[in-house]
């Protein structure tokens, strides 16, 4: 499915707004910071727990990864006006 350009620049807008928010920004650390700290209490044996740690911090990257290529695509389809 593709974006209109104005869903796309619409979208660049909104993402922009919730990387600057300091309190998301806070949130989103903070949610990664406990969950290396899960993962690096985990014993030899919690495999899962591992698992479910590394899990929470990609996709805490994820969200900053996809907010930013959002952004990013707004530059973009600024400069091809």
């Amino acid at each position: 499915m593709t974006k209109a350009k104005q869903q796309i620049i619409d979208d660049g807008h909104a993402a922009k707004r919730l990387l600057d928010d300091t309190d998301l920004g806070r949130f989103l650390d903070e949610i990664r910071e406990e969950a290396f700290a899960e993962f690096e209490g985990t014993a030899f044996d919690e495999s899962s727990l591992r698992e479910q740690a590394y899990n929470k911090i990609q996709g805490v990257e994820h969200v900053r990864r996809t907010l930013r290529s959002m952004v990013d695509n707004l530059t973009i389809e600024k400069k091809g006006k």
